[in-house]
């Protein structure tokens, strides 16, 4: 159900979408267009620095879905206004960027699954700190690992899962381009729809992260002040 309701939400924010995840792939492509064209680049074209590049504005992209994915049904208020506006945490930063190279380094190790496995692993013990940031409530990394363990098998699959696909798509786009001839784009043109396709992932991912920490705090949106029963949250009642 949270798939059906990821790709709900994704297909109603369509224009934030794409206002996010355009300037990265393209960003990626003209990068890529012209390390291919200017031979003096040549020795850029795998630097460490683009991935760390990326790693930081997938980050940013995260922080900006999951904001938007926790304030889907949240009233107009000055408080949700300052919550939607507000810029991303340095922690949030710091920590989605260290899960995006490691899933950057699982396509760079010899032995791919068992680093797909690790990473994830690793990512999954304290990924509900990212929707935690977002949400203006942050949690340590303590607080984090106890109030995931519920959910650890799912954000595990959630998160290796994401991965295979973002390599799947990879492998996919590269064999595409050999039908294409050999020019500069083609290569742009590979690492763009790389970039969309992450961009995509992640925003799954996003969704899910922000669906999960609000049903295991009850976090709310802010209300306004003139809210009827302002704070109180009515539940289903058990059968």
């Amino acid at each position: 159900m949270i798939a059906l309701d990821a790709l709900s939400f994704w297909w109603r924010r369509q224009g934030m979408f794409w206002l996010l995840a355009l300037p990265i792939a393209g960003l990626a492509a003209a990068i890529t267009y012209v390390l291919q064209t200017d031979r003096q680049f040549i020795d850029w074209r795998q630097h460490w620095g683009w991935h760390f590049l990326f790693a930081l504005l997938y980050a940013m992209f995260l922080d900006r879905w999951i904001k938007e994915a926790l304030l889907d049904d949240a009233g107009l208020c000055d408080e949700v206004d300052e919550l939607r506006r507000s810029t991303i945490a340095v922690r949030f930063l710091t920590f989605a960027a260290a899960f995006c190279l490691l899933g950057v380094a699982s396509a760079l190790c010899p032995y791919l699954g068992l680093n797909i496995v690790l990473c994830a692993a690793a990512a999954t013990l304290f990924v509900l700190l990212l929707p935690s940031l977002a949400a203006g409530e942050p949690l340590t990394l303590g607080q984090a690992f106890i109030l995931g363990r519920p959910f650890q098998t799912p954000l595990f699959v959630l998160i290796a899962g994401a991965m295979v696909l973002s390599l799947l798509a990879g492998e996919g786009l590269a064999w595409g381009s050999t039908y294409l001839p050999d020019r500069p784009w083609n290569a742009a043109a590979v690492a763009g729809g790389q970039r969309l396709v992450d961009c995509l992932l992640l925003s799954f991912v996003g969704y899910a992260l922000a669906s999960t920490f609000r049903q295991l705090t009850d976090w709310q949106p802010p209300e306004p002040d003139d809210h009827p029963f302002r704070g109180m949250r009515l539940r289903a009642r058990k059968a």
